[in-house]
């Protein structure tokens, strides 16, 4: 079945005969298909649940809108990820160039300062 257009064959009897022919004859009567697809829709319409969209389930679910942070977050991401990333990995040694200078030197035994041998 082609969910595009489909064909319907239907069989009416005593009143709601009556009623189709009453609503689809005479002047300003509506064509069997018009009759039908506007009975549909008032139908679907009327009780036919409705299902969310997905921002709607999200947002629901607490996905949307349920986490803490700056509020500029959105405008501003690029400086609150380059420091979130400074802080993980640092681009600086905090250490002086004296003390890198001393774990470089070798003590009388041979060995560098801080080595385990």
């Amino acid at each position: 079945m082609n969910p595009a257009s489909i064909r319907i064959n239907a069989r009416l009897t005593g009143e709601d005969a009556r009623r189709f022919i009453e609503l689809t004859q005479g002047e300003g009567g509506l064509s069997a298909s018009d009759l039908l697809r506007d009975a549909l829709r008032e139908y679907y319409a009327r009780h036919a649940r409705s299902r969310p969209n997905a921002f709607e389930l999200m947002q629901s679910s607490g996905y949307i809108g349920g986490f803490d942070g700056p509020a500029d977050l959105s405008t501003d991401y690029k400086s609150h990820l380059a420091a979130v990333l400074e802080e993980k990995f640092p681009s600086t040694i905090n250490e002086t160039k004296a003390a890198y200078a001393a774990k470089k030197t070798p003590d009388r035994s041979g060995r560098r300062k801080g080595s385990k041998r």
